[in-house]
């Protein structure tokens, strides 16, 4: 019996003593499974009939979890008989928190609340466990930005209306315009979130895994040719680094093709474009979706759709392409399939070991493009020449805090660090993006005490030389009342 894991998960899924039994649901010792959110897992794919009996059953369907399981809730105990369910069980708190904290200082946190829990119990719950809520518009339904202790994030993650806790990215911290992605879709429903099973394309009868797509047409804020350029540059991104191959094809609704849609509205199937702050949403492959609809891709015409800047379609193409080819989220926010887009010039290693995982290597293996975080600080902050012939920006390293987001409890935080020019480096300064701003004590070897706000500041250090060049780097950090 195979059991689903969390993706990028400090921890797989731990499973209830009663739930883990090799005793199948419905007999006589097991009748019944507890109210409450659980995961269960049948002996084959929920189909409509099954999903109908558990609506009948008082059972809500929130999410489906690939090959056999579903997330779901209910407010009493429902009954198992008939059902050919496996196991059923809650998730444990150990479980529910992302591994990509590990050795991450206390801070921020992003929380994401069952489908079903209402926003307002969100927030009181966040509130009563001791947790600041950092207000961000741009959240999709059911997430939180939380500011707090790791002991107190802890103690959220144990409540059964919490699915799971993940770091937030630079752009939500900073409250930048972002747009998050409301996932994959299956003919069960939404695909869970941060589960290892995803579903891959089947290989054809001589073992390759083939795939075509196919424009059913192109957005008119951008020309024909870049957004071609665009899409085959996602496709050909994902190809790269694993042992499948993906062309543009001949006919629309082909097997195994990829049909790329710009729609307004209601556009042809259950999931109408109603807001503009979805940008697109995607099929997952067969068999959890029938053709000709497994893996087509949905754009949102109203969007302004840019290349490089703005909404970037290389960029949202590239997260859908991901979906297209059967990966759900990840909790890494640097990576491309984290739930909110942003800025890509590539995949990371993150995505590069997930697409890996559903299709193995290809036969000669390329290294992950290096591409800095988007929107991080660059490694080399551009230079600004001032006078004379020299434009060499000094060099400034943060040295304390030991990483770019931090949370504080006192009104100020000391931040160190060192400086380096090829001639000289003449000041050091700092600002916060509340508008204060001073002289750090020393030049080559520098401190500064700067002021914090409640919720979350951006920390600016630069170091000037004689010429006016100027190097710089930040931090964020997030005083917790």
């Amino acid at each position: 019996m195979q059991f689903p894991s969390f993706r990028r998960s400090s921890a797989a899924l731990v499973l209830a003593a009663w739930g883990a039994a090799a005793q199948p649901y419905g007999g006589a010792m097991r009748p019944e499974v507890p109210a409450g959110h659980r995961m269960v897992q049948f002996r084959s794919y929920p189909g409509p009939e099954l999903r109908a009996e558990l609506q009948s059953r008082g059972v809500r369907v929130l999410a489906y979890v690939p090959p056999s399981g579903l997330l779901v809730s209910s407010d009493g105990a429902w009954e198992a008989r008939g059902l050919e369910l496996l196991w059923a069980s809650a998730v444990e708190a150990s479980a529910k928190v992302s591994g990509e904290f590990a050795g991450e200082p206390a801070g921020a946190y992003l929380a994401m609340f069952h489908r079903d829990v209402a926003p307002l119990l969100a927030r009181r719950l966040a509130e009563e466990a001791g947790l600041q809520v950092l207000e961000n518009p741009d959240l999709l339904p059911g997430h939180l930005l939380l500011a707090g202790s790791r002991e107190r994030m802890r103690s959220l993650a144990g409540r059964d209306e919490v699915w799971h806790v993940v770091p937030p990215s630079a752009d939500l911290l900073a409250r930048r315009r972002v747009y998050g992605c409301p996932g994959p879709i299956s003919e069960a429903g939404p695909v869970a979130d941060y589960v290892l099973e995803g579903t891959q394309w089947p290989a054809d009868p001589s073992g390759a895994v083939v795939l075509t797509y196919w424009f059913d047409n192109v957005t008119g804020k951008l020309s024909e040719s870049v957004v071609r350029a665009a899409v085959n540059k996602a496709f050909q991104e994902w190809a790269q680094y694993a042992n499948v191959t993906i062309a543009e094809g001949q006919q629309a609704g082909a097997s195994r093709a990829i049909d790329i849609l710009f729609a307004t509205g209601a556009h042809g199937d259950a999931y109408p474009f109603t807001s503009a702050s979805i940008l697109a949403h995607t099929f997952y492959p067969v068999p959890d979706n029938p053709e000709p609809l497994a893996g087509d891709i949905h754009f949102n015409d109203v969007e302004a759709w840019d290349a490089a800047s703005g909404i970037d379609l290389y960029s949202v193409a590239l997260h859908e392409a991901g979906h297209a080819l059967g990966l759900a989220h990840s909790s890494d926010p640097n990576a491309v399939m984290y739930a909110y887009y942003h800025v890509a010039s590539g995949l990371t290693a993150d995505d590069i070991a997930g697409i890996q995982a559903l299709y193995g290597k290809p036969a000669a293996a390329q290294p992950p493009t290096p591409a800095p975080p988007v929107p991080a600080p660059p490694t080399q902050p551009p230079a600004e020449p001032g006078g004379g012939g020299d434009s060499v920006p000094p060099s400034l390293a943060i040295v304390s805090p030991g990483s770019t987001m931090v949370s504080a409890y006192s009104s100020s935080i000391t931040v160190s660090g060192t400086a380096s020019d090829n001639v000289g480096v003449v000041t050091v300064t700092w600002s916060t993006s509340s508008g204060s701003s001073g002289v750090a004590s020393g030049t080559t070897s520098w401190s500064a005490i700067v002021p914090l706000l409640i919720g979350n500041t951006t920390v600016t250090m630069r170091a000037y030389d004689a010429a006016g060049n100027y190097g710089w780097r930040s931090l964020t950090v997030v005083r917790v009342d």
